[in-house]
Order: C-alpha cells, then sequence, then structure tokens
C-alpha cells in the first residue's frame, strides 16, 4: 500500500512517527469526527497515539496483547492503534453499526456494539489496554462514575485504562469567548455545578443523559482513590489535542 502524502505532511509527535507509514488513511464518507480537515483529523489520531504510547511507559505495562477502543467512532484512533501494534487483539465498539462495519472492513480492529445503558454494558474480553477518547465529555459525574467502574472491570491485572477528560482549559476556552459546546443557555449553571462540586454537566438541547462535562482532577483523583483496585498512573492536562485532559489508571498490583 503507498503511503499518503499527507503522512509526511503532518508534524507528528516523535514517539509516534515510526508508525506513520503503516496508517491506513482511508475515511468513511459521513464520519462524524471528519469535518474536511484531513491534517486534524489524522493529527488528532496521531495525538491520542501519543498520550497512549505515554501513559504506557508510566505504567510500566509489557502487556500490550489486547486492547480495546471504546467509543471508537470510524477509527480515528483505532488506525493508529493498528499501525503501532500490528500484531495485538484490537477491539473496537461504539453504538453507529455503520463506523464498525467501516471499521472492521479496513481491518483496524474487530468490533463489537455498545450502548447507551451502562448497566447492560458486557465485554466479549478482558483487555491490557483501554483507551476511551470523548466518552466521559459527554456524561454526568453519575454516568461518568458507572462507567469508569465497568471499564475497570474489563481491565486484567495490571491493565490500563487510558481516557480523556475536558478540564480547567476548557472553562479558560469557554471564558475566551471560544464557544459554549452547545449549551449556551446552561452554561452559567454548569459552571457553578464545577466550582462546587469538581464536576459540571448539562444536557445537549434535545437530548436527555447526553450533553458537555467539565471535570476538575480532584474530581477524578478521589473518584480513583476510592477505587482501592486501581493504581492513578498519571494525568496530563491539554495532552490530546492540546485540549482534553488524559488520566492513565492501571489496576492495582499493591505487592
Amino acid at each position: 500500500m503507498a503511503v499518503d502524502p499527507i503522512i509526511f505532511e503532518l508534524s507528528l509527535p516523535k514517539i509516534v512517527r515510526p508508525y506513520a507509514e503503516a496508517l491506513n488513511t482511508e475515511i468513511l464518507p459521513g464520519d462524524g469526527m471528519f469535518f474536511g480537515n484531513r491534517h486534524h483529523y489524522f493529527a488528532c489520531g496521531a495525538s491520542a497515539l501519543n498520550c497512549i504510547l505515554n501513559a504506557l511507559n508510566s505504567a510500566e505495562i509489557e502487556m500490550k496483547t489486547k486492547i480495546l477502543d471504546f467509543g471508537c467512532g470510524a477509527g480515528r484512533v483505532t488506525r493508529w492503534l493498528r499501525a503501532a501494534f500490528p500484531d495485538a487483539s484490537i477491539h473496537a465498539s461504539d453504538v453507529r453499526e455503520q463506523d464498525l462495519e467501516f471499521v472492521q472492513n479496513n481491518n483496524f480492529a474487530k468490533t463489537w456494539l455498545s450502548g447507551t445503558d451502562i448497566s447492560q454494558l458486557e465485554s466479549p474480553e478482558s483487555y491490557d489496554i483501554i483507551w476511551v477518547g470523548s466518552v466521559f465529555t459527554h456524561l454526568s459525574a453519575n454516568f461518568s462514575a458507572r462507567l469508569f467502574d465497568r471499564l475497570c472491570s474489563w481491565l486484567r491485572p495490571q491493565g490500563v485504562l487510558i481516557f480523556s477528560v475536558h478540564g480547567r482549559f476548557v472553562m479558560h476556552r469557554a471564558k475566551s469567548d471560544c464557544g459554549l459546546y452547545g449549551v449556551e443557555k446552561q452554561w452559567d449553571q454548569l459552571t457553578d455545578e464545577y466550582q462546587r462540586t469538581g464536576f459540571g454537566y448539562a444536557d445537549y438541547p434535545g437530548y436527555v443523559n447526553y450533553g458537555i462535562s467539565v471535570s476538575k482532577s480532584s474530581w477524578w483523583i478521589e473518584l480513583i482513590e476510592s477505587r482501592h483496585d486501581m493504581r492513578l498512573a498519571c494525568i496530563s492536562e491539554r495532552a490530546w489535542d492540546r485540549h482534553h485532559d488524559v488520566i492513565t489508571v492501571q489496576k492495582a498490583n499493591w505487592d
């Protein structure tokens, strides 16, 4: 397969560059994460892989044979996982069947359909690595805690969960008139909740239990510390695409 010239136009993190030439650059028509800018689309995926590789170094994880991209969309990050881990068993999960069909047909990963009812979520495998990009950013505090526990239950011993959240940069960005993430009328309420509890959330107009959340690192640290089988490996602000904070937790081995 010829290398797409766009790969050579990207400014990639050093740790990601060795995998760029193996990247499949086909984009699904109607990909919900593609807005016409191919450079940003592939750079965003590369940024996620950078976060994942750095998180694995922090966690000192050796086993990388079972990987899950949860909330994979049409493979913006999954394709980079396949390029970096060509021999791994990679799974991808989302709620849109057309996205999953594309991901599987392009050999990014095996796929399985997830859902919005967290209590009913079941995984066909346990994993060494679970990446969750831009999922918690759309959930309330209650739903986030429940999904966190469910995902942690799918980890193998010493496995890592790496996930993105909206942190204090999003608050700064909103104050700088860069937009209020589609919840303009509820933003003041979200901000008040964020300041009081460390976690602010508002539904998108016309939706229930699906919107925008902004959370403090301290909220997540308190949650993680209350789960005695989980170890906080690292938190990095604005690590993904210079926008989302990225948190890594590891199935604890306290020996």
